[in-house]
């Protein structure tokens, strides 16, 4: 016997079943299983289900992309050099295979090599999910990634902020912009990756945005070795001018740590207050011996509270300072804790008037919120995945994060108007219970039926989400 047929027979005899007699021919070794559960009659597992996707909610994320217009924006923001009559994949296309790829959990480009013939993400991307072309392959998505400019980095930018600014609501009377620095850690030889001494690692810089509620704002990549407050300052200032011709009155607070707290950025806030009206700023200020002298007597009475009471207790007051490199004094707000620890001074800078220490403290420790929203779009979209050889690669590749984040996130907040769970569910947790859902699909001459569990325990809000009404109770 050929050695050929020999291999082919013994994978054909292959069963989970060793008591089998008797094996029915297959046309490959994992066609059909047999599987033993005690208290349970045999379970055969096939895998010949005609046309089934694990991901059904691509077709929720088309629904809610289409309601905001977010790939849109984003592919119109792109140049098309490539040769019209040699395009099979638009780059609308490779947008939203890209974006809702993310979304899902599938952040790499090799990703591609298994999901391009999904059904369900080629309906969602606008191709029929049998008669259709596949999606585009891993190099083609490579080369989309690499072939992107400086010109339209910033193009995209401005398109996120602009999905941004649309989705306030008209009523908004205080918009917050929370600053934070965020380390992307590089393996290899991309550009610009350099090692920081503080975070002990070669890796990239990013800076983001976001506003109170959540909503990823906007992202910019630096190097590895940027101050985290480079650049910043000219990027608040473009965003307070959008926000302000949207929101004339809307009164505009920019918080971050006390990274964010140079002089330049300061002063930069406060001619925009003078020129815009209502533009403060609440940040974070590293201690020094002059500060935790003003603190002192604050400090004496907390001490002095902790010994009688016995348990960690706080202080708030405020003082004017100003610091060798300030053109003028301003507003500071300490907080003296002493606990089991010893004393814990914290000192925060503000231009907010009319507030209590402690008002202005407690605003000021709400920026922490920011950090969960940086885990979600680290952890549950892996937004420092970024792998190409390019600097400007990658940050187009942070980018395209940045809209999945931006995208999930408009699913969440509508999902929460039906499920308070899945309102306040981190981003990996909303897509295990309303995404990543098993779909039969089947495509006729008509119409394209997709055929969703009828034990998804989420049905009623897919429904809700996906058609923007609130539908009546679906069959038992």
């Amino acid at each position: 016997m050929k050695r050929g047929a020999l291999r082919g027979k013994i994978c054909v005899m292959k069963t989970i079943n060793p008591s089998a007699k008797r094996v029915a021919p297959q046309t490959q070794c994992t066609t059909q299983l047999s599987l033993r559960i005690p208290g349970l009659r045999r379970v055969d597992v096939s895998f010949d289900a005609p046309e089934v996707s694990s991901d059904g909610g691509a077709l929720l994320l088309r629904a809610v992309d289409e309601e905001v217009g977010l790939t849109a924006a984003f592919a119109a923001a792109l140049r098309d050099r490539r040769d019209p009559t040699k395009v099979v994949h638009e780059a609308l296309d490779l947008c939203r295979q890209r974006i809702y790829g993310i979304a899902l959990g599938y952040e790499d480009c090799n990703d591609a090599r298994t999901l391009a013939g999904d059904p369900v993400l080629k309906a969602a991307c606008g191709r029929a999910p049998d008669s259709g072309v596949n999606l585009a392959s891993q190099p083609t998505l490579s080369r989309f990634e690499n072939a992107v400019r400086s010109s339209e980095i910033r193009s995209l930018r401005r398109a996120l902020e602009d999905q941004w600014l649309a989705s306030l609501s008209p009523e908004t009377e205080v918009i917050v912009l929370d600053l934070d620095a965020t380390d992307d850690p590089v393996h290899g030889g991309q550009q610009l990756s350099l090692f920081n001494g503080f975070y002990d690692q070669h890796m990239y810089l990013a800076l983001l945005v976001f506003d109170g509620e959540g909503r990823l704002v906007t992202a910019a990549l630096r190097p590895g070795t940027t101050h985290p407050c480079r650049g910043a300052a000219s990027l608040v200032a473009r965003l307070i001018r959008k926000v302000r011709r949207r929101f004339p009155e809307a009164l505009i607070v920019v918080r971050a740590d006390a990274a964010f707290s140079m002089p330049a950025m300061l002063e930069r806030l406060e001619r925009l207050d003078r020129e815009l009206g209502g533009v403060d700023f609440l940040f974070g200020l590293a201690r020094n011996r002059v500060l935790e002298r003003k603190l002192e007597p604050a400090m004496e009475v907390a001490r002095e509270r902790y010994r009688r009471e016995g348990k960690k207790v706080r202080e708030f007051t405020e003082f004017a300072y100003a610091a060798r490199t300030w053109t003028r004094a301003r507003r500071v707000v300490g907080k003296a804790e002493y606990g089991a620890q010893g004393a814990n001074p914290r000192f925060v800078i503000t231009s907010l008037e009319g507030f209590p220490p402690e008002v202005i403290y407690r605003a000021y420790c709400e920026r922490g919120r920011c950090e969960n929203f940086i885990k979600d779009l680290k952890n549950a979209l892996a937004g420092d995945r970024l792998s190409c050889t390019r600097f400007q690669a990658n940050e187009f590749r942070l980018l395209l994060h940045a809209a999945a984040y931006c995208l999930l996130y408009a699913v969440r907040e509508r999902a929460g108007r039906y499920s308070q769970e899945l309102g306040r569910a981190q981003m990996d947790t909303l897509r295990l219970r309303l995404l990543k859902v098993g779909a039969l699909v089947r495509e006729a001459v008509r119409r394209i039926h997709v055929r969703l569990p009828r034990s998804f325990a989420f049905a009623r809000v897919f429904a809700a989400v996906a058609t923007g009404v609130d539908p009546p109770p679906l069959p038992a």
